[in-house]
């Protein structure tokens, strides 16, 4: 990510608007992946009609209600919908902020959700004057705990037996990332780090 670089995009993807066409995938996805959805929402949420997934997308679609939550379609450079990224739970007051997002699972792997974050990080911190990026998620997430640390985030807590599912409760793990700890990620990968994911991470 150079300055030669458009802002929204690396070498490999770009993000865009979520667009009402993205459903089909979108949905196809939701039906497919139990551990994402799990991961996702702490639990297996109903199955979403088509009418429901395209009120949602076009609420959202084209940056509408974004002070609530702001949706992005990750794609690659040649145009194929991976993935979608959004940042949500925007407290202005006290300059913090949390993100969701999903890699689809044929693109997991190669790194683009490490990208993805890094380019709605950058923006919610350098943009938008947030100062305090947080994290939280199922301690069996093992993926989103590697995501995490690569990152840079530190881990600021466990909420013991917090989450009912699968059969059985489940401790809670939060991590945060400062303005500061980002701008040192940032540091680095302009200086030439490698993009490829840690070992097991499925982003």
């Amino acid at each position: 990510m150079s300055d030669t670089t458009p802002y929204w995009q690396t070498g490999r993807i770009r993000l865009r608007p979520l667009h009402p066409d993205d459903v089909a995938l979108w949905l196809e996805e939701e039906h497919a992946d139990t551990d994402g959805v799990r991961f996702l929402n702490y639990g297996i949420t109903l199955p979403k009609s088509a009418q429901d997934a395209q009120a949602f997308a076009e609420r959202y679609a084209h940056f509408n209600h974004r002070e609530e939550r702001i949706m992005f379609s990750i794609e690659t450079l040649a145009g194929e919908l991976i993935g979608g990224i959004n940042i949500h739970s925007m407290d202005r007051k006290n300059g913090t902020f949390e993100t969701g997002s999903r890699i689809y699972r044929s693109f997991r792997g190669q790194g683009y959700g490490f990208e993805a974050k890094v380019l709605v990080l950058r923006y919610a911190f350098h943009e938008l004057r947030f100062q305090k990026y947080n994290i939280r998620c199922l301690a069996i997430n093992e993926p989103m705990i590697r995501h995490a640390r690569r990152l840079g985030c530190q881990a600021e807590g466990r909420i013991r037996r917090h989450v009912f599912t699968a059969g059985a409760h489940h401790d809670e793990l939060i991590f945060g990332l400062t303005r500061e700890e980002f701008d040192a990620l940032l540091a680095r990968l302009q200086a030439g780090e490698s993009h490829a994911p840690a070992a097991g991470e499925t982003e």
